[in-house]
């Protein structure tokens, strides 16, 4: 028994000193648009900005906000920090007949997607007023993929 236990503990310290490989950090390109539904990028390339007009998606520009049919959310700071790959980003937000203030946290999901969670929207969860999201179990958050054919929506 004390022979494999040495031997046990003698593989414990080589896998120790053997490096592990380093997982290539995820980054989000804030060039591109990313929507909540992956058709939406199709959409958009063909129709521009017609696309909104039948469908039930958001649309994220880094360089002006979240847009839908109905809803936007205007992003006034959108700031990084070296060595991280998240985003802070603070925003105001319009429904019809409603504006508010948000403070979103964006981070890499996969290598296409990015998740967005609203402050707003995880306290309206938590206070029952709005229900969760099925795309992500954070309370307030959604999934947004990347549009790689596309870094601005046509206006025709």
């Amino acid at each position: 028994m004390g022979r494999v236990s040495a031997v046990f503990a003698f593989a414990v310290v080589l896998i120790g000193t053997v490096p592990a490989q380093a997982q290539e950090d995820l980054r989000i390109d804030q060039s591109k648009i990313h929507v909540t539904d992956p058709a939406a990028c199709t959409l958009i390339e063909t129709k521009g900005i017609e696309a909104f007009m039948g469908g039930d998606f958001l649309a994220l520009n880094f360089a002006k906000g979240i847009q839908s049919m109905e809803f936007q959310c205007n992003f006034f700071d959108v700031k990084g920090r070296e060595g991280s790959s998240h985003l802070f980003v603070s925003a105001v937000c319009e429904l019809p007949g409603e504006i508010y203030p948000d403070t979103l946290s964006i981070s890499p999901y996969s290598e296409t997607e990015i998740m967005v969670v609203s402050s707003f929207d995880a306290a309206m969860v938590a206070a029952g007023l709005y229900e969760p999201s099925g795309d992500v179990a954070m309370p307030g958050g959604s999934l947004y993929t990347r549009c790689d054919n596309l870094s601005e929506i046509t206006v025709d």
